[in-house]
């Protein structure tokens, strides 16, 4: 209950911002049965906010999601956290332009299928289709580039062709990092 009136008390949408931030860190120290609990509460939370801001949108049009977005800074916020009035497809498409050259060099394809409400659908193909780094690739190239440049980024689903397994054609995208602490 004291979390619940810290919340309620802050005044700016940064410091609320900031404090869900230092929650989310406090629930990665849960047990994994309860940190998995509270994760998929949060999920479901994400994805009624997400359907329902999205069939507002709709219903209200582009010109009022605009007005919208440029009267406050919370509704911007959270139209750009939903990737309200955000054209997914183009988005995405802009954002695996950056790694494209990187798998192309590996001989492989990432082809968007489909963007739509966080989900980017993809194909990879080529040499990255039954890849043994194509995971890596994924996780550590394709996904941050979405993260980065696709507002309301939820997840990727992946097809691959069909082929046998093989190592990598080339040096993988890893960057090894220290976690956060």
């Amino acid at each position: 209950m004291a979390t619940a009136r810290r919340i309620s008390r802050v005044s700016s949408l940064d410091d609320l911002l900031r404090r869900l931030e230092e929650l989310l860190a406090e629930v990665d120290d849960l047990d994994e049965p309860v940190r998995q609990a509270v994760f998929e509460l949060l999920d479901g939370i994400d994805t009624i906010h997400r359907l329902a801001l999205d069939r507002l949108a709709r219903g209200i049009g582009p010109e009022a999601v605009q007005r919208l977005r440029e009267s406050d800074q919370a509704v911007a916020w959270l139209f750009d956290a939903y990737g309200i009035g955000v054209d997914e497809l183009a988005a995405a498409e802009e954002a695996l332009a950056s790694i494209r050259p990187y798998i192309h060099s590996h001989g492989g394809n990432v082809e968007i299928l489909e963007a739509r409400q966080g989900v980017v659908r993809l194909r990879m193909s080529g040499a990255c289709s039954g890849c043994s780094a194509s995971a890596i690739t994924l996780r550590e190239g394709i996904e941050e580039a979405l993260r980065e440049r696709l507002p309301g980024f939820a997840r990727t689903e992946v097809e691959e062709e069909p082929a046998a397994p093989h190592p990598p054609p080339g040096p993988t995208l890893l960057q090894i990092q220290r976690r956060p602490g």
